[in-house]
């Protein structure tokens, strides 16, 4: 099975730039993409869509989503998280891929400035993020049988800036047996959108893209393709 994830920057539906990341996108070959910063469209090559709502405690603009979760098979089971630092920025979703029920935690966890000096302006550095976080681990925690965690963590791996409670905070959440499929050194450098797996799956490749395709910027962000085998 092959997972992938981007975060697109916000770029709006129908103009180049967005049509140039789906194309590439479906150009991957992924079961399930997670897109985060995106915006809900039609998606004829990926029509089975769930995301985590437009509601993560900044102005809402149009049709705008944190985090929005595709497959080319239904999904089942599906959970959205409305309070809390979660809330906007999770969706979790079962669907079937290479005959396993899968099960995608699709997350967009907070930057370490999130409602800082922007939007509530009620937090400190990294507060949201942290309290992310624990929620994530009391989801995790509950879930029986293969599941991957992905999409934006907003953290670099292995650590590099960021204090060690923060770092701390991120692996804890995943749980026992969990490994970060996308951690460690590229040619590209060091990632912030991971694909994270369970221990009844194992990762066979990695393969990160730069945020520039054919000589046109499409994101702030690189993005990745997991490929897993049970």
């Amino acid at each position: 099975m092959r997972i992938a994830t981007w975060n697109l920057e916000w770029a709006k539906p129908s103009t180049p730039r967005h049509q140039r990341a789906l194309a590439h996108l479906e150009s991957v070959g992924a079961d399930v993409i997670v897109t985060t910063e995106d915006s809900v469209h039609d998606w004829p090559a990926f029509s089975h869509r769930v995301d985590g709502g437009s509601d993560w405690g900044y102005r809402k603009v149009g049709e705008r989503r944190k985090v929005i979760a595709w497959s080319t098979s239904p999904w089942t089971d599906v959970e959205v998280v409305d309070n809390g630092a979660m809330r906007g920025r999770f969706v979790a979703a079962t669907t079937s891929v290479a005959g396993v029920e899968l099960r995608v935690l699709a997350v967009c966890i907070p930057w370490r400035d999130a409602h800082v000096s922007t939007g509530r302006r009620d937090r400190q550095i990294w507060t949201d993020h942290v309290e992310f976080c624990h929620q994530l681990g009391e989801v995790v925690g509950s879930i029986d049988g293969p599941f991957v965690v992905t999409g934006d963590f907003n953290q670099r791996i292995p650590r590099r800036r960021q204090p060690q409670y923060v770092f701390d905070a991120l692996t804890a959440s995943l749980g026992h047996g969990v490994s970060i499929d996308t951690a460690g050194e590229f040619a590209i450098g060091t990632l912030i959108d991971h694909v994270a797996s369970s221990e009844h799956l194992s990762v066979t490749a990695v393969d990160p893209w730069s945020n520039v395709i054919d000589g046109h910027r499409i994101s702030d962000h690189t993005g990745m393709s997991v490929d897993l085998a049970t």
